[in-house]
């Protein structure tokens, strides 16, 4: 055969392979979008229980002590991003193979369930001044803190899940801890009250916790070997610093408000954000398909550029058609999903949503750098976990304005990651070419990476 026979069919070849990943990233995402968009109106179907059960000063407190302690747990998804990275990565340049990533997970899930454990008893044993400082019961604090460990350790399996790519199992338990947290939240919210909804949802941390422990015991059973986190001390950093960033920025405002607006109007912000807050996770779909393709893409010194681009692009739209939608029928989506005592949050609901899709874009742009390690990203993560408590520290005088800042704060930390991805993406273009070796085309993109530019 020819030299040009041999480079037609090589193309198409590479053509083909480019319009069958193209449809793989389509249906993995769409199987994803089943999970996500599940558990999301499984959320709001839980908001709209709770918030017509109580008034809104006591679904504030509750939902005040709720976010508090997710973001306090949220740092163990850096962790689990970790496992998710180390399993992609093995499946893609050893032959199908898991077993360091396999003990990476036992491991990890180990030391987090220990982790999540020592947290809970320091907030069971010393809960009395975030109590305070929040004007909420003590026993909630007690309550919330029971669900810890298990909320600190179960984000790891998932994540074992979604490295394998295994879809299917990924949207069931992503629907599973969603529909659970319902389930036990009625049983005890109206046998319990209010400190009830704290319960059912620590119950619910732990009843999942063993299911998701029962779906990944084959690879923990697989991970025997010696490991640890030292060999990943960078990507770990990294990630658990991101991870810590897009807490702050979903997180920190409800926490804040509560403090600063106790009583009706933070009940009223709360609703707000758990009803905006359904862009974001719809969106987690996208954000899932890409982690895991993007850390196979750079094992095998791929460009990410053409993946990134549309995902992020799809978060753009959706914050603009967040913005709209939800200003336009602002009412009617509080009245629906929270009762009429809400509808003093219909004046800025809409510019909160808009925030919303856009930190979506902020953990698709911070999980693709993520996978490459790179140190420079954390002068991007760390002055964007403190910019909204600042702003809104500083800048709180109405709840609309509240909005706002959270809109700043997401929107300069998302320009930031933007241009450090292109500062990024160049850096490498250059690496591969003073390299001189062979490219690999990034299909669909136009771009090329060598072959032995540094993953």
């Amino acid at each position: 055969m020819s030299d040009s026979e041999d480079a037609t069919g090589t193309h198409v070849n590479s053509h083909e392979g480019a319009k069958r990943e193209r449809r793989q990233f389509i249906t993995q995402n769409a199987v994803a979008a089943a999970g996500t968009w599940g558990a999301g109106v499984l959320g709001l179907l839980l908001q709209a229980l709770v918030s017509h059960h109580f008034n809104p000063r006591l679904y504030g407190e509750v939902f005040a002590v709720f976010s508090f302690f997710t973001v306090l747990t949220q740092p163990a998804a850096g962790f689990s991003r970790m496992v998710a990275w180390t399993t992609s990565r093995e499946l893609a340049t050893k032959q199908g193979t898991d077993v360091e990533s396999s003990a990476l997970l036992r491991m990890t899930i180990r030391r987090l369930t220990l982790i999540g454990t020592a947290l809970g008893l320091v907030f069971i044993i010393g809960g009395g001044l975030l109590a305070s400082y929040l004007a909420v019961p003590l026993s909630y604090i007690i309550v919330g803190a029971v669900g810890v460990p298990f909320m600190f350790a179960t984000s790891p399996m998932l994540a074992s899940l979604q490295g394998e790519q295994r879809w299917i199992p990924w949207s069931a338990l992503s629907i599973g801890i969603a529909l659970s947290r319902v389930v036990f939240v009625i049983i005890f919210a109206f046998w319990l009250g209010p400190q009830g909804v704290m319960l059912g949802i620590s119950v619910a941390a732990a009843v999942l916790y063993f299911i998701a422990l029962a779906m990944v015991w084959p690879r923990m059973r697989r991970g025997r070997g010696v490991t640890g986190w030292k060999p990943l001390w960078r990507f770990l950093l990294v990630s658990v610093t991101s991870t810590i960033t897009v807490s702050v920025l979903l997180g920190s405002d409800v926490v804040l408000v509560q403090h600063f607006y106790p009583g009706k109007p933070a009940g009223q912000f709360s609703a707000v954000t758990v009803t905006a807050r359904a862009l974001f996770f719809a969106m987690g779909s996208v954000t899932s398909v890409l982690f895991p393709k993007v850390a196979a893409r750079h094992a095998r010194q791929r460009g990410t550029k053409s993946v990134v681009f549309t995902s992020v692009g799809i978060a753009l739209v959706g914050g603009l058609l967040g913005l709209l939608v939800f200003s336009l029928l602002s009412t009617s989506i509080l009245r629906d999903f929270s009762g009429k005592s809400y509808d003093g949050g219909a004046g800025y609901i809409g510019w909160y949503a808009l925030g919303m899709p856009l930190l979506a874009a902020v953990v698709m742009l911070s999980n693709t750098q993520q996978s490459l390690a790179d140190l420079n990203l954390l002068w991007v993560l760390i002055p964007g976990t403190l910019i909204k408590p600042l702003l809104i520290y500083l800048f709180h005088s109405s709840l609309f304005v509240v909005s706002l800042m959270s809109d700043i704060s997401i929107a300069a930390v998302l320009v930031a990651l933007a241009v450090q991805y292109l500062l990024t993406e160049r850096r490498q273009r250059l690496l591969a070419a003073a390299a001189d070796g062979p490219t690999i085309d990034d299909p669909g993109s136009g771009q090329g990476l060598m072959a032995n530019a540094p993953a």
